[in-house]
Formats: structure tokens, sequence, C-alpha cells
């Protein structure tokens, strides 16, 4: 990590050179373990200053309702607000900040509404799912909590990219996955196949036709604002990505069977699956 004197460290999220600027010595070595990976030398796209302040006394942190965090936005700024953190990022400039206490999580996910915003612009999203790496394609494992994707990564554990969270962009006539440092490792190859985790007896592959993959990736999907206008660009962004990598619905059995019988085809072609 940088030295305590110098207080912009710049990572590599996605593709995405992200500074990040904070002169408090203990936030870094927060950072450290996970972050160190992702270090860059590139001209940073985006910039994020970090203050850091005193925790939320008992009686603001008991006022505090509902999520952790609530995200908004509106005239191209974006927002975050929970029990003694606040911040803002301007979208067009690419520059924010935010007032938080000394712990990763308000930071993390503020920049995980910020890059979900930016990857689906580009035309990426970020995927609630785990991602390993085969030879040099990455196959995706998705679906809602407890449907399995800790369990793919755990019985294969070589070539994790994640187990939570990965970010897909595209890039010319494909699609690369990418990990990012709150929840996985600085690993990144060509998407091979996307599969909608279902726990069974038996491991058994379903391909899935264009409009169904769709809606079954959509409630995975890390949206910046979830608004309407985000919505409908992840449908044209996702119904793209879908006639291009193969999806499939995976039924497996907890055991590493699966990994074995799992279609391997690439990129490059269009598939053409019916609705």
């Amino acid at each position: 990590m940088r030295r305590q004197q110098e207080v912009l460290g710049v990572f590599d999220i996605a593709g995405i050179a992200c500074g990040v600027e904070c002169r408090e010595e203990a936030f870094w070595n927060l950072l450290s373990p996970r972050y160190a990976e992702f270090a860059s030398d590139d001209i940073p796209r985006l910039r994020l200053r970090v203050e850091v302040t005193a925790p939320p006394s008992d009686d603001v942190a008991a006022r505090w309702s509902g999520p952790f965090a609530r995200i908004a936005g509106g005239d191209g700024v974006l927002s975050i607000e929970g029990a003694g953190f606040r911040g803002e990022f301007d979208e067009r400039s690419g520059q924010g900040r935010i007032a938080q206490p000394l712990d990763p999580s308000p930071f993390e996910t503020f920049l995980t509404a910020i890059y979900a915003g930016r990857l689906l612009r580009a035309g990426g999203f970020f995927l609630h799912a785990a991602a390993l790496v085969d030879g040099d394609r990455a196959h995706v494992f998705f679906g809602p909590s407890e449907s399995g994707k800790t369990t793919v990564a755990e019985l294969v554990r070589e070539g994790v990219i994640s187990d939570e969270i990965v970010a897909i962009r595209r890039e010319g006539d494909q699609y690369r996955v990418s990990g990012v440092p709150w929840r996985g490792r600085r690993l990144t190859a060509p998407l091979a196949g996307l599969f909608r985790l279902r726990k069974a007896r038996e491991t058994s592959f379903t391909p899935l036709a264009p409009v169904k993959a769709v809606r079954q990736l959509l409630p995975s999907v890390f949206f910046s604002r979830a608004d309407a206008a985000e919505i409908a660009r992840f449908l044209e962004v996702g119904g793209e990505l879908v006639t291009r990598v193969p999806c499939y619905e995976m039924r497996f059995a907890p055991d590493r069977s699966f990994w074995h019988a799992l279609p391997r085809s690439g990129q490059g072609e269009k598939h053409a699956l019916s609705v």
C-alpha cells in the first residue's frame, strides 16, 4: 500500500482506475489486505475522498431505521446515507467524497453503487454471483442467497475469482469477468458461460432461452439506483449478452461432479436458442 504521507491510492477495479484519497493511516491499514492486489499505476478515471469521522453515538445508531445504507441519485449525482456516514459522487466529473467512521463497509457499499452505474452505462454490470476460471475461461454461477454460489466455489477451490460479486463487461465481441477488492481476487478472464444455480439430488444442465435468461439474471444484478432507466438499460445490455454467451439452468448435487460435467463452449458465436 501507499506510504502514509501519500494520501492517494489508485486501484484497478473492473478495468477502471479509481483514486482513493484519505489522510488516515488506520484507514489504509483496513484496506491493505484486500486492496493491495488491485493497486494500479494508471491515471484515475474516478476519485473518491474519504474523511474519517467519529463513530455514531448509540442514540444516532438507534434512531436509524431501514437498510444499512440508502443510495439515491438524481441529476447526475449519486448519494449515500447511513447511521454516521454520508457521501456524494458526481457521475459527470467522476469525483466524490464520503464522511464515515473507520469502517470499510460504507466505503465499499458506495463503491459498489458507483461502479454499478458506471459499468451499466458502458455495457456491463455487477452480478451477485460466483465466478471460477477453468483454463483461460470464466464460468459464472448466479442465483439468490442460498442457491449455492459459495458452495460451488468451495467445492472447486482453484481459480476462484469471487464467491459473491463479479463485474461483467464487454470487450469487443467478448465479455470479460473480473473480481472486486471487497469480495474477490484480481483475476480476470473471458466469459464462457452463465449458470443459474438450483440445488438438486443430481446434476443437470438445461439451456435457457434468451428471454428467460435475462429474466433470471435481473434479480441478481446490482444497480446504483434500480430506477426504470437503469432496468431498461440492463434489459438492453443483458439481451445482447445472452445472444453471445450460453446460459443454462444448472441443477447440482453438493459435490464436485458438476465441474467435470460443465458445458464448456466458447464465445464468438451467437447462440440461437428459441424463446
